[in-house]
């Protein structure tokens, strides 16, 4: 399997006109809980832009076509799109400056954590990493899409909510 060799790719970004961004937010979202706003622009469109994550995973995910008796491992991959809550906050991978995120996961277990980290005895078949490192440029595509329909529209319910 080629994925036994994979090692993570160490990619960085460079994220241009995110202090407009935020203060165009804000302004949206003047006279409202922020949460809301959130979960209504940038939750829905991180939802949006890893659902490529997800399918690339549920197809690299190992599968046993001889399993016939229990769930397959791709079938427990679900995908989650939130406000950071306390527990999320305690991962490597969410910063406390962090306003919404998504995640890819899958049913912990001895045998996801093997299959995706390797054991002493078994090689390691990791498909949620690699799923991420091929769709990320796909992903900055679709979040940069959505955020660019949903904002507008949601600045117009949110407008028309002023005017009652």
């Amino acid at each position: 399997n080629e994925m036994s060799d994979y090692v993570p790719n160490n990619r960085s970004f460079k994220l241009e006109g995110f202090a407009e961004f935020e203060a165009q937010l804000k302004a949206l979202g003047e006279g409202f809980r922020s949460d809301l706003v959130a979960r209504n622009t940038l939750v829905k469109a991180a939802k949006d832009a890893m659902e490529p994550v997800l399918y690339t995973a549920q197809s690299m995910a190992h599968f046993d076509p001889n399993n016939t008796t229990q769930i397959h491992m791709r079938e427990t991959l679900r995908l989650d799109a939130r406000i950071p809550n306390s527990k999320d906050k305690q991962s490597g991978y969410v910063n406390d400056t962090d306003t919404a995120i998504a995640v890819v996961s899958v049913k912990k277990s001895a045998v996801s954590l093997a299959n995706e980290f390797g054991t002493a005895k078994m090689g390691k078949r990791p498909f949620l990493r690699p799923a991420l490192d091929t769709k990320a440029d796909a992903v900055l595509d679709i979040l940069k899409d959505r955020l660019a329909f949903i904002i507008p529209a949601y600045a117009a319910k949110l407008s028309r909510r002023r005017k009652k």
